[in-house]
C-alpha cells in the first residue's frame, strides 16, 4: 500500500467532506461535556514528511485537519492575525476546532479537491509554525509589535531585508512607553553593518507613543543563542509584513 504523499496529499491540501470536530466545554451540571460541530471543507495540516511516512491503509496514524471557512474571509493575504487566507474566498481561523483522522479515512476521500499555490502553501506552513511554535504577543503590546513589523517591512529597506531570516523582539513593559530590543538573525553572507544601519533607520520611524527601540543587534543563525530565541517574539519580515500573495525575504 502506498503512502498518503504518493496518493497526492500534501500539507495544505484542501478537500470536501462532511466531518465533525469536537471539543470539551463546561456542561450545565459542572462536568465536562463534548460539543460537536460539522464542517464541509477541510485543509491538511500535517507536514509532508509525516504524510510520506503514513501508510494509506493505516488505522493508527492520525492526520491533523482544520476546517476551511468562507464567512468573513480577511482582505489581507498575510498572517499577522488568527486568520490565514488560503484563496480569494477561503480562510482558516486558529480559534476553530481541529480534528484528527486516520490515514485510511483521509485516503478514502480519493484525493484533494485542490492544492494551494506554492505561494499560499508557503504562507500556510509559516502560519502554522507561528501558531504552534511562537507564543502570542501579550495583548497590550500588540500595537507596538505590529508597528515594529510594519516599519521593518517598508520598501526602502527591502534590499537589506532580503538578507534577514528573522527579526526577534524583546519587550520591557516596566517603562512607559514600553521599550523594545530588536535582534536581526541574518544570512551568513549578510553585511551586518548594513543590516544594523537599515534596522536603526527603520526603528526611527516607529511611533514613540507606542514604544521606544532601546537596543539593536545583528547575528547569524550560528551566533544566535537558544535562550534568545526562547525569550523573544517573532517579527520576521517575511512572516509578519507581506501584503501580497507571496512573502518576500529569507525564510
Amino acid at each position: 500500500m502506498s503512502d498518503l504523499y504518493e496518493k497526492g496529499w500534501r500539507q495544505g491540501s484542501v478537500f470536501d467532506a462532511s466531518l465533525p470536530a469536537s471539543w470539551l466545554a463546561h456542561g450545565p451540571g459542572g462536568a465536562p461535556e463534548i460539543v460537536t460541530e460539522v464542517f464541509g471543507r477541510w485543509v491538511v495540516c500535517t507536514q509532508d514528511c509525516d504524510l510520506r511516512a503514513a501508510e494509506a491503509d493505516s488505522q493508527y496514524t492520525h492526520i491533523e485537519i482544520r476546517p476551511v471557512l468562507e464567512d468573513d474571509t480577511p482582505d489581507n493575504w498575510g498572517i499577522r492575525s488568527r486568520r490565514i487566507r488560503l484563496t480569494e474566498r477561503d480562510h482558516v481561523n486558529s480559534a476553530s476546532p481541529r480534528a484528527l483522522i486516520t490515514a485510511e479515512l483521509l485516503a478514502s476521500f480519493g484525493g484533494p479537491s485542490f492544492l494551494l499555490s506554492d505561494a499560499r502553501a508557503k504562507a500556510f506552513k509559516t502560519w502554522l509554525g507561528l501558531r504552534y511554535d511562537r507564543a502570542a504577543v501579550p495583548e497590550h503590546l500588540v500595537p507596538l509589535a505590529r508597528e515594529v513589523a510594519t516599519r521593518c517591512g517598508t520598501r526602502g529597506g527591502r534590499a537589506a531585508a532580503e538578507e534577514v531570516h528573522e527579526v526577534l523582539m524583546q519587550f520591557d513593559d516596566s517603562a512607559t512607553p514600553p521599550k523594545v530590543a530588536l535582534f536581526a538573525v541574518v544570512a551568513d553572507s549578510a553585511d551586518k553593518h548594513v543590516i544594523k544601519t537599515w534596522l536603526s533607520e527603520a526603528s526611527l520611524r516607529i511611533n514613540q507613543e507606542l514604544g521606544v527601540v532601546a537596543h539593536i543587534d545583528v547575528a547569524t543563525k550560528a551566533e544566535t543563542s537558544l535562550v534568545l530565541i526562547e525569550n523573544s517574539y517573532a517579527a520576521d519580515l517575511s512572516q509578519l509584513t507581506w501584503r501580497g500573495e507571496q512573502p518576500t525575504g529569507a525564510l
